[in-house]
């Protein structure tokens, strides 16, 4: 079982370093120097991304040893960001602070009433009109179900790399909760079959258990 969120950043090769594809549309929503937040910038991937395109990054993450990792990368390219060890609410800055945030595969990882209370937060430090991109994970996941359930749709997993991490699995009705301080909201679905080979996320058992398992994500777009 996981302890701690630090053990996700302590092996290197499970660090991921591509930025996600929606945070390459979210640069299209960015006027130039536009400063950004990055909620649970976890190994750093994000934050070295829009960093390296001028942006003032402002990264909070739970794990030290995550904020160490990023805090390395960001020396390593001679670049500059500020971090800062932060749960996902409240939020250590003033309102109406940034012009777009951006949180991936972050919000999925607690409880829908605290995830709710942490949106509200980032409407809170965001510039009106400003976008938030942010993704979480869908109920048709081959990993929905494993685990201890403490409450609907939300499971703390005994398997897997995140195995004592909660996650709670999102339909369009929570979305809808989540996404309620907000004026403007797309909804996508990403899909992707499970690859036992894949060096981060393959040879999961939760997955392996099903039948043709595949991995479900909800892109979430929305402007203050």
């Amino acid at each position: 079982m996981c302890s701690d969120w630090n053990q996700l950043f302590y092996d290197p090769s499970k660090v991921v370093h591509e930025p996600d594809p929606l945070v390459e549309e979210f640069v299209c929503e960015l006027a130039p120097g536009a400063k950004i937040l990055d909620l649970g910038c976890g190994g750093g991937r994000h934050v070295i991304f829009l960093s390296r395109r001028g942006y003032e990054l402002y990264g909070t993450d739970i794990a030290p040893q995550g904020l160490k990792h990023s805090r390395q990368w960001l020396e390593a390219e001679n670049l500059t960001a500020s971090l800062a060890l932060a749960a996902m609410s409240p939020l250590p800055f003033a309102g109406e602070s940034f012009d777009g945030a951006v949180s991936i595969n972050v919000l999925n990882h607690a409880r829908l009433g605290d995830t709710i209370h942490a949106v509200s937060d980032v409407s809170r430090v965001l510039k009106l009109g400003a976008p938030f991109y942010f993704i979480v994970i869908g109920r048709q996941d081959a990993r929905c179900g494993e685990g201890d359930e403490v409450e609907p749709f939300t499971f703390i997993h005994r398997q897997g790399i995140e195995a004592g991490v909660p996650h709670h699995y999102y339909d369009l009705h929570d979305l809808e909760q989540l996404t309620a301080p907000f004026q403007r909201k797309t909804y996508r679905e990403r899909f992707k079959t499970y690859d036992d080979k894949d060096t981060l996320w393959g040879n999961d058992p939760r997955a392996q258990a099903r039948a043709n398992p595949i991995f479900h994500h909800w892109l979430v777009q929305v402007w203050k």
